[in-house]
């Protein structure tokens, strides 16, 4: 049953954005300029912001793991037109899956590595862009033209 319920969890927190999303589907991906990719990368260099945003993940998958599972289940057996295995409304996932409590102090020891070093890939990405540019320029030159 446990795996019935995380299955069916995973499926309508995939889903639930899913029409937002298609609304912006024809829009054209958004412009970052040069100076907000650079403030990109140093921020997520900086060891302050690192703590301070995983912090805040810690406490949002706290959130979550005390989250009440069976509205969610009455959700998501709407959703999909299924029958969905019934579940206490005071159930959590805490509770159906105790080993998933480590979750939030694993994102608080890990996340500040991954943001630095997604800082670096940053700001490795920032030097090569003129060779990237240089390069996208010929491929659109060597292109047949129609």
């Amino acid at each position: 049953m446990r795996k019935s319920v995380l299955s069916a969890l995973s499926l309508a927190a995939l889903a639930a954005p899913a029409p937002l999303l298609a609304q912006d589907a024809d829009l054209p991906a958004p412009e970052i300029e040069e100076e907000a990719q650079g403030d990109l990368a140093q921020k997520f260099s900086d060891p302050e912001y690192q703590r301070e945003t995983a912090m805040l993940m810690r406490t949002l998958s706290e959130v979550l793991l005390d989250l009440p599972l069976g509205p969610l289940m009455e959700a998501a057996g709407e959703m999909s037109g299924e029958e969905m295995p019934e579940v206490d409304r005071d159930t959590t996932l805490r509770s159906m899956a105790p080993e998933a409590g480590r979750i939030p102090e694993e994102i608080e020891r890990n996340l500040p590595r991954a943001m630095e070093a997604m800082g670096t890939m940053a700001e490795a990405l920032e030097e090569m862009r003129p060779a990237l540019e240089e390069m996208a320029a010929r491929l659109q030159e060597s292109l047949p033209q129609e």
